[in-house]
């Protein structure tokens, strides 16, 4: 009899191990077509609404006006405290207006660096940075919604906590998260309405701006050969981080223009500066600085001044800026 209930109570603990795998597994599952949802629908669907974005113990309210048609994808954001301000993005162009400025800028662009920028990701890819958890289910802006977490496996990389719609998996709400769990910035609609029938976003009213101060942004040259030759930046990078992007930025003063790198683990993203004349010891950033969840790491080296910038974690600017080593050396 022993022997049974022996067999009996291995088989149970079998069988027990097998549930637990199974359900960790459907969560899982789960969980990742939560987030591949997510990305379409931010893509994909007319929306339009007011958020708030704390940061750095600030409150902004912005409205959001958010559509898709044949014409393309558009998107408009209006600040509604603070300085005045609205950005209009579509597929080719960025327009930013600042009334309190009299000011307008238009760079080449897209959408794709706007709201949904944030929200795009590559969740197979990410997979090896990032855990993925379902969580509770909740109520954000009047909507049922359900809670899911993306954390970092190494600290190079803040967490999320994001609550999406539970009809279509549009994010109300996400929670940038440090080590600790601690938000370090949040951004939530308040009201929000997804209409199939959106009327394309209108145009910015410039009626009566002609005066206004405007100014063409170039995003610089890609190819630049300097960015290639002159800097190795690829090694000692924090695992997982990639250079996405090389451009050339005007200097602030006369002088050769600042090389700019954007790099990013499909989730987190930030950006490197190289400008010649670091030996400035009034201008020079040296250690890092925080402002709320964006930190920023500089040194000087050989007479160039290397600053990395990001919504990232400290450790991570500071290996980034530290990886940066000039060929000629």
């Amino acid at each position: 009899m022993s022997g049974r209930v022996a067999v009996y109570s291995l088989l149970l603990f079998w069988l027990t191990l097998q549930t637990a795998t199974a359900t960790t597994d459907t969560a899982d599952k789960d969980v990742r077509s939560w987030l591949r949802s997510m990305v379409e629908s931010v893509r994909n669907l007319n929306y339009q609404g007011t958020f708030v974005y704390l940061h750095d113990n600030q409150l902004e309210s912005m409205q959001i006006v958010h559509t898709v048609d044949a014409g393309g994808e558009r998107e408009r954001l209006v600040s509604l405290n603070g300085a005045a301000r609205e950005i209009v993005r579509d597929d080719a162009s960025v327009i930013c207006v600042a009334p309190d400025a009299r000011s307008i800028s238009v760079s080449r662009g897209g959408v794709g660096g706007g709201f949904r920028a944030v929200f795009s990701m590559d969740i197979e890819a990410l997979s090896e940075f990032y855990d993925f958890q379902l969580l509770n289910q909740v109520r954000v802006a009047g909507r049922d919604a359900q809670a899911v977490a993306i954390l970092p496996k190494d600290s190079y990389r803040y967490g999320y906590r994001i609550f999406l719609d539970s009809q279509n998996a549009l994010p109300l709400k996400t929670d940038m998260l440090d080590a600790d769990g601690t938000a370090v910035s949040q951004i939530m609609f308040t009201s929000i309405k997804i209409e199939a029938d959106l009327a394309r976003t209108e145009e910015s009213d410039l009626a009566g701006r002609e005066n206004y101060h405007w100014v063409q942004r170039e995003t610089g040259s890609v190819n630049h050969p300097a960015l290639e030759d002159d800097w190795e930046i690829d090694k000692g990078l924090p695992q997982g981080y990639h250079i996405k992007l090389r451009t050339q930025m005007p200097a602030e003063r006369e002088g050769p223009p600042v090389s700019h790198f954007v790099l990013s683990d499909g989730l987190a993203s930030l950006s490197l500066y190289i400008e010649n004349g670091g030996s400035d010891p009034e201008s020079a950033l040296i250690g890092g600085s925080r402002i709320g969840a964006v930190n920023a790491f500089g040194r000087v080296t050989d007479g160039y001044q290397i600053t990395a910038v990001g919504a990232v974690p400290a450790a991570t600017v500071e290996r980034v800026a530290a990886a940066v080593r000039h060929n000629s050396r």
